[in-house]
């Protein structure tokens, strides 16, 4: 099935916007990365449902009505990842941040000494709060900007029976590159340590699957947000086996985690619930449900197919470019439409301002949260980036990243006004 004009779906997707010269154009949004705009079905399945906000677990229909929508989309999620329903638990979070900070928190727990591994390639989410808490090792990139298998098995080796946790990206915010997490998950498996996978940025764009848990390929646990997904609202998910939450204590302590509380004792709720402390985020949830349930409708095969086409289409515009500089395209891993590149000559904050206020295109110009891999695609070392910072004049990228509602005319766009620049 081929997908088509999946915009009118999307809120905001065709506004007019105005330029510095005073002219009024259609709003062209590159900044998919950053967050995604909203389907316009998850927001009418939101306000159809706010009239009857209420309680989780009050009494009455209401109550029992909400609770049961609420508790519903962990099974949308399950079966959206390929999760096992009676092995595998879902954790309602804020976002995916959240959730990797509470994986980390209960990593700490069962043993604070443990070494963790992550990678250069990542996400400061899925970097700071293991570096914060443990010993860290992190696996390099290679010369095309791809994982390097080769160093993790050394990091794995020489740090045998150390490593619990290996916590990997499925697919760069930075480069669109996914690293082979199913060949990782099988040499992790190996050396008895479990992994993580932010699919933060895949879930989105392609199908993906935790797989069966007695698959050397299983993927032990995942993380994402709804927000990448459509939904105008703040929810996440931290997926994983249900024996390794039920050991250990929630590091969020507050009401409704609990099942008995005195002045002597305190007795948790049974997982998930222990870790869901505080107001339920009902309608971040319904709306994570609803964005869910619409992409897999689509069809996550054919959104993969049509961003294929136009990440093609974007990569030889900006090839056909002289002064466009672009990095990490020599690798044969780049599985979501994302590029990062520069324009020689002029900084990249100049370019994201030149794109948006003259010609009303918004994509994303800095560090978008991956400090350590920009610093190695631009062959910038860590010292030379902090005297960078330091001067007031850090380095960086412009970022176009595409969703399934993009167009190759709004390509055609950006291409003509990086020419002009």
């Amino acid at each position: 099935m081929l997908l088509s004009n999946l915009s009118r779906y999307i809120e905001g997707a065709n506004i007019p916007v105005e330029t510095l010269d005073g002219k009024i154009v259609k709003r062209v949004y590159f900044n998919n990365s950053g967050t995604a705009l909203a389907l316009r079905p998850v927001i009418c399945e939101v306000n159809k449902n706010i009239p009857f906000i209420t309680y989780t677990e009050a009494a009455g229909y209401l109550g029992k009505r909400n609770t049961k929508k609420y508790e519903y989309v962990r099974e949308i999620i399950l079966d959206y990842v390929g999760g096992d329903v009676d092995k595998d638990e879902v954790i309602y979070v804020h976002n995916s941040t959240e959730g990797i900070n509470l994986l980390a928190d209960l990593f700490y727990q069962e043993d604070s000494d443990q070494v963790v591994i992550t990678t250069s390639m990542e996400h400061m989410a899925n970097y700071l709060p293991f570096k914060s808490r443990f010993k860290i090792a992190t696996v390099d990139i290679t010369k095309e900007g791809d994982l390097d298998i080769d160093d993790l098995v050394y990091k794995l080796t020489i740090y045998k029976n150390k490593v619990k946790l290996v916590a990997v990206t499925g697919a760069s915010n930075v480069t669109g590159i996914g690293p082979p997490i199913y060949k990782i998950a099988q040499i992790v498996h190996d050396y008895g340590a479990k992994i993580l996978v932010d699919a933060v940025q895949l879930v989105q764009h392609r199908p993906f699957s935790m797989k069966p848990h007695n698959n050397s390929s299983h993927i032990d646990f995942v993380v994402f947000s709804a927000h990448k997904c459509y939904t105008p609202f703040d929810g996440g998910a931290l997926i994983g086996p249900s024996k390794f939450f039920a050991k250990y204590l929630p590091p969020i302590q507050g009401s409704d985690n609990t099942s008995f509380v005195s002045s002597e004792k305190v007795i948790y709720a049974p997982t998930p619930h222990r870790y869901e402390a505080g107001f339920p985020n009902i309608f971040g949830v319904m709306a994570m449900g609803a964005a869910l349930k619409f992409l897999k409708s689509q069809g996550l095969k054919n959104i993969a197919e049509y961003e294929k086409r136009l990440y093609y289409y974007l990569k030889s515009g900006l090839e056909s470019i002289p002064r466009v500089i672009i990095y990490g395209q020599e690798s044969n891993n780049i599985i979501i439409p994302y590029i990062s590149f520069n324009v020689e000559g002029i900084n990249y904050s100049d370019v994201g301002n030149y794109l948006v206020y003259e010609h009303g295109i918004e994509v994303a110009a800095g560090i978008p949260g991956a400090n350590i891999y920009i610093e190695k695609l631009l062959d910038v070392s860590p010292e030379e980036a902090y005297r960078r910072y330091k001067s007031g004049n850090p380095i960086g990228i412009v970022r176009a990243s595409l969703g399934m509602y993009n167009t190759f005319s709004e390509i055609d766009r950006l291409i003509k006004a990086l020419r002009m620049i």
